[in-house]
C-alpha cells in the first residue's frame, strides 16, 4: 500500500521476521528490505544507458543525444558491494535500542526535553548500545564516484516509512550536504528540519522554529530541536556529505564536529561523513572526532587500479570494458590494451572523467563525421574540453600529494555543458554547405559568390576559387572563402623589401634633372655627392666661394 500526503511518497510498512537475535521484534529493523545476495545486489546497483546496435544507424542528431546517456552509467563493483554492506549494516546496527513504544524510545525523550530546558544541546545521560557507535566516514578523491554510489545504494530504501501500529514515521536515511560556502551548527540543523519536512507528511518542524523563530533560537537549542526530529522520525543513518566544506568556516568548525558527535552519542544515529582528502583535516580535529569517523569497513575510495592487462584484469579494466560497448558511432572501435592504457593515463582511473573523455570521442567522431576515434581523439579532448582538469590529474600523476591538495575538488562538468561546447566548435557542420567538398560541382561556384559578395572582382573571384578547390584542403563553403580570401590578400614585405623596392622605382622615375641623381650616380661610380651636384650646377667649390680661384 502506497500514501500520498501532501505530496509526500509513504510506504505502509511490511514486516520480515529477523535470524538476528538483537534485531528480533524491532519494527523499525523488519520494515527494512531484506539483506539481497551478492548477484541481486549487483542487479539492484547496476546503471546501464539504453542501447541497441540498431541505434547506430540513427540521424546524428540523436545519437548525440543517446551518448549523454553514459552520463548513468555505474558498474557495480567489488568496493560498491563492499559499501552496501557496510552501510546496510550500520543503519540496522543503528536502530539497535531505538524501537519505537520502549522504555529506550521514550528515555531519549526525556533526556532531549531536559537538555532544551536547560538551553544546551544534549545531556550525558542517555547509555545506547555499542551498534550507536558505528559512524564512520567515506573519503576520496573527487570524481570517484562516492555520492553517486551512495544514492544508488540508498535507493533500495523507501524514503519514508509509516507504521500504523505506533503511529510513527520512519526515515530510513538522510542525506544533506554542506554548502560550498562552509556549513554552521544553525545551518546544519536547518538543513535536517528543511529534509525531514519534505519527506515526512506534514511536517513543519522548519517553518514552525527556523523560518518564524530563527532568529531568536539560539544554534544549541536548534540542535537539540533537529536531534528531536530525527529521533521522532526514526532516522536510520545522517549522511554529512562535502564534508570538506566545514573547513571553510574557521573556528565553528570544532563546535559543529562535537555537536554531531553529540547527536551520535545521544540519538543513536549513525553519521557518516563523506568528502575528499581534505575532509581529513576536519576529522582530525582531535582524537575524539578522527576516532569516530574510522572503520566499519569503510574503506578510502581512490582511483582505479589497473593491472595494465585486460586478460588479467583490475578495477579499471572490468569498468572500461564494459563501457567500451556502448558506442553509436557508425565505425565503433575495439577496444586494445593500447586503447585502455592511453584512456588511463588521460583520466587516471577517475571514472567520472572517463565517462566524459569517452562521450566527448563519441561526439566528435559524429560531428566531424569521420565516425571513429582513436588515441589522439583522447589526448585533444583533454587539451580543448577538459583542460581545466589537467593541473589536477599532473598532481595525480607525479604524485606529488601538495599539489593534489590544491586541485582537491575536479570541477563539475555536467555533459549538457560537454555536448553544448562540442556542438559550439563544430557548428559548421550544421550549416548549409559544410559538407560540399572540393570536386562537388556546386563547391566552385559557391565559393565565387561569396568573393563576389565580399567586393571582389567576378573573373578575380572566380580564379581564386578553381585554385582553392585545386588545394582540396578544405570541405564546406564557409572553409573554402576563407581560404580564397588568404590568398587573395598580398602577402607581407619581408623587412627591407619595402625600401629595396621603393628605391628601385626612384631609379627608374628619376628626371635627368632630379638632384637625387647625385646620390645615384655617386654609388655607380664612386665619385662623390659633392663632384656630382658641381656637375649638374647644383653646387661649387668652397674656394670659388671665396674667391681665391
Amino acid at each position: 500500500m502506497v500514501t500520498r500526503t501532501s505530496n509526500v511518497r509513504v510506504v505502509e510498512a511490511r514486516y520480515i521476521e529477523q535470524r538476528i537475535p538483537r534485531y528480533k521484534g524491532n519494527p523499525l529493523i523488519e520494515a527494512l528490505p531484506p539483506v539481497p545476495t551478492d548477484e541481486a545486489l549487483i542487479k539492484q546497483l547496476l546503471r546501464l544507458p539504453d542501447f541497441d546496435v540498431e541505434q547506430r544507424e540513427w540521424p546524428t542528431e540523436d545519437r548525440l543525444q543517446m551518448v549523454g546517456g553514459l552520463s548513468m552509467f555505474l558498474l557495480p563493483l567489488e568496493r560498491h558491494i563492499r559499501l552496501a554492506r557496510a552501510l546496510d549494516t550500520l543503519v540496522r546496527g543503528g536502530y539497535v535500542g531505538r524501537a519505537p513504544s520502549t522504555p529506550e524510545y521514550a528515555r531519549i525523550y526525556q533526556a532531549l526535553y531536559e537538555a532544551q530546558q536547560q538551553g544546551v544541546a544534549f545531556l550525558e545521560m542517555v547509555e545506547t548500545p555499542d551498534e550507536s557507535q558505528l559512524s564512520s566516514s567515506l573519503i576520496g578523491m573527487s570524481g570517484v564516484g562516492k555520492t553517486t554510489a551512495l544514492r544508488r545504494i540508498f535507493r533500495r530504501y523507501p524514503s519514508t516509512i509509516y507504521h500504523p501500529e505506533h503511529h510513527v514515521y520512519q526515515v530510513p536515511f538522510l542525506h544533506i550536504e554542506a554548502p560550498h560556502d562552509g556549513l554552521s551548527v544553525k545551518g546544519l540543523a536547518g538543513s535536517i528540519l528543511r529534509k525531514l519536512d519534505l519527506l515526512v507528511p506534514d511536517s513543519d518542524f522548519y517553518d514552525t522554529y527556523v523560518n518564524t523563530r530563527g532568529r531568536s533560537s539560539g544554534e544549541m537549542l536548534l540542535i537539540n530541536l533537529a536531534a528531536h526530529a530525527m529521533h521522532t522520525y526514526c532516522v536510520g543513518a545522517l549522511i554529512v556529505d562535502e564534508i570538506q566544506n566545514l573547513s571553510n568556516r574557521g573556528t565553528s568548525k570544532s563546535t559543529l564536529m562535537s555537536a554531531l558527535v553529540s547527536a551520535t552519542n545521544q540519538l543513536g544515529v549513525p553519521i557518516i561523513f563523506v568528502g575528499t582528502t581534505k575532509a581529513l583535516d576536519v576529522l582530525g580535529l582531535n582524537y575524539r572526532q578522527g576516532r569516530r569517523s574510522v572503520g566499519h569497513g569503510f574503506q578510502t575510495w581512490n582511483a582505479f587500479a589497473t593491472s595494465r592487462d585486460l586478460a588479467d584484469p583490475d578495477e579499471w579494466e572490468d569498468f572500461v570494458s564494459v563501457l567500451w560497448q556502448y558506442q553509436w558511432i557508425a565505425n565503433p572501435v575495439q577496444l586494445t590494451q593500447h586503447l585502455s592504457d592511453a584512456l588511463y593515463f588521460c583520466c587516471q582511473g577517475v571514472p567520472d572523467l572517463a565517462i566524459k573523455i569517452f562521450a566527448c570521442a563519441q561526439w566528435r567522431a559524429m560531428l566531424e563525421e569521420t565516425e571513429i576515434f582513436s588515441v589522439h581523439s583522447f589526448n585533444a579532448i583533454m587539451k580543448d574540453e577538459l583542460a581545466i582538469v589537467e593541473p589536477m590529474l599532473d598532481a595525480i600523476r607525479t604524485g606529488n600529494t601538495k599539489l593534489l591538495r590544491q586541485y582537491d575538488d575536479i570541477p563539475h562538468l555536467k555533459f549538457d555543458t560537454l555536448l553544448d561546447n562540442a556542438l559550439g566548435q563544430y557548428q559548421g557542420v550544421m550549416q548549409p554547405g559544410a559538407n560540399i567538398r572540393p570536386g562537388d560541382p556546386e563547391f566552385g561556384p559557391a565559393v565565387a559568390d561569396v568573393l563576389i559578395a565580399a567586393g571582389i572582382d567576378e573573373s578575380r573571384a572566380k580564379t581564386l576559387a578553381k585554385r582553392v578547390e585545386a588545394d582540396n584542403k578544405v570541405v564546406g563553403i564557409v572553409a573554402g572563402a576563407k581560404a580564397a580570401l588568404t590568398i587573395a590578400q598580398p602577402k607581407p614585405a619581408r623587412r627591407g623589401d619595402s625600401t629595396k623596392k621603393e628605391a628601385d622605382k626612384q631609379e627608374v622615375s628619376l628626371a635627368p634633372d632630379d638632384l637625387r641623381n647625385a646620390f645615384r650616380l655617386s654609388k655607380a661610380d664612386g665619385l662623390s655627392v659633392l663632384e656630382h651636384l658641381t656637375t649638374m650646377g647644383a653646387a661649387c667649390r668652397l674656394e670659388e666661394v671665396l674667391g681665391l680661384v
